[in-house]
């Protein structure tokens, strides 16, 4: 694709280009953050996030980190290793789809009242066209939260993510909601629960234009 200002496509290249089947077809049934930071994941979603929605986690995995006794009418899950999302309790259903081959979402338009990626977004090598189809597949008006610490399997990680710091990465991933035609001006929130004592976590999160926009 043409990567528009400021961006170039060397930028989402990676130590490891070899297929992301391969990296992730042993499943990996451990947490990226630590329980503090979890627990912060989840009261932020019991604030943004309506209940009883239809919901998508992006990038899916063996958690959700949904907040305990959070009402959903259901969670779909989107990731690469089966074994991982079927031992996901938060999952009521799962697609196994790479979006760094295929960013396309297997979903009919405004089907989802949320969606979600956690701590994932540093493997995204194409995410204007995958935030489009996020734009897609929401209702007018539901938050998409990007949330993001400083772990990441660093041969899978983007160069451009790797280069920059946590103030850099907040402003990437505002930039890829900017660039997005569809959403709202996103919103930055530092979440991290006990600053130099547990995992950092942030958040960008932005809502689709309403109908009437």
């Amino acid at each position: 694709m043409d990567y528009p200002e400021p961006f170039k496509a060397e930028m989402f290249d990676r130590i490891d280009e070899t297929e992301d089947e391969r990296f992730y077809q042993m499943a990996r049934k451990v947490v990226h953050i630590d329980e503090p930071a979890i627990a912060a994941v989840g009261d932020f979603i019991q604030t943004a996030f309506a209940p009883n929605g239809v919901l998508l986690d992006l990038m899916s995995s063996w958690r959700s980190h949904l907040p305990q006794g959070f009402a959903k009418q259901r969670l779909v899950g989107l990731g690469l290793n089966m074994e991982e999302m079927a031992d996901n309790p938060d999952l009521d259903d799962y697609v196994v789809h790479n979006l760094n081959t295929d960013p396309s979402l297997p979903f009919e338009d405004e089907t989802f009242h949320g969606a979600l990626v956690t701590v994932s977004i540093q493997y995204m090598v194409k995410p204007l066209e995958v935030f489009a189809e996020v734009g897609r597949v929401l209702k007018p008006g539901a938050p998409f939260a990007v949330f993001f610490s400083n772990r990441m399997f660093p041969t899978k990680a983007v160069r451009i993510w790797q280069t920059i710091r946590d103030a850099g990465r907040r402003e990437l991933v505002e930039k890829y909601f900017q660039l997005t035609d569809g959403f709202e001006a996103p919103l930055f929130y530092d979440l991290s629960p006990n600053p130099g004592q547990s995992d950092p976590l942030y958040v960008v999160c932005a809502r689709t234009k309403s109908a009437a926009d």
